[in-house]
């Protein structure tokens, strides 16, 4: 039986920067959001500030919900939902976690660089729009496999 993953991230500004995780697959460097897969029995919130410890070493909160994300692989293969938080930082200084996997780097990028970047998936458009509007209003983005 095949299963839908959900992911939750995070959206965590520092000026004119936003982190992002560096990972590597197959001799490909890309980048995410910090975030993860939630376990079963794990609410949104608590499985985003886990993923944070595990890969940034931060601390934080956990804010609204900005969008809503699929990515449905063509041939049936993989379904992941993702979910997009605001966050805010609390504590903690940036480094690699412990998280085990293909993690390379974390790193804050200029906003106004996020378009030089591989980014899965692929939500810059909608990331440069909130940050200039700051729209409350959560988005449905629909599929964004590539």
């Amino acid at each position: 039986m095949k299963t839908i993953r959900i992911r939750v991230c995070g959206i965590l500004e520092k000026e004119n920067e936003v982190l992002l995780v560096k990972h590597i697959k197959n001799n490909n460097e890309y980048y995410l959001l910090p975030g993860g897969g939630v376990d079963h029995g794990e609410d949104f919130r608590t499985a985003l500030k886990r993923e944070f410890l595990e890969e940034c070493n931060l601390d934080v909160a956990i804010e609204n919900m900005v969008f809503i994300s699929e990515g449905i692989a063509p041939n049936g293969g993989r379904h992941i939902v993702n979910i997009y938080f605001k966050v805010s930082y609390i504590s903690g200084d940036l480094q690699i976690g412990l998280d085990g996997s293909n993690l390379i780097g974390v790193e804050y990028i200029k906003k106004s660089e996020l378009e030089n970047v591989i980014l899965y998936p692929n939500t810059k458009k909608e990331l440069k729009e909130y940050f200039e509007t700051k729209d409350s209003e959560i988005k449905y983005l629909g599929n964004r496999w590539e």
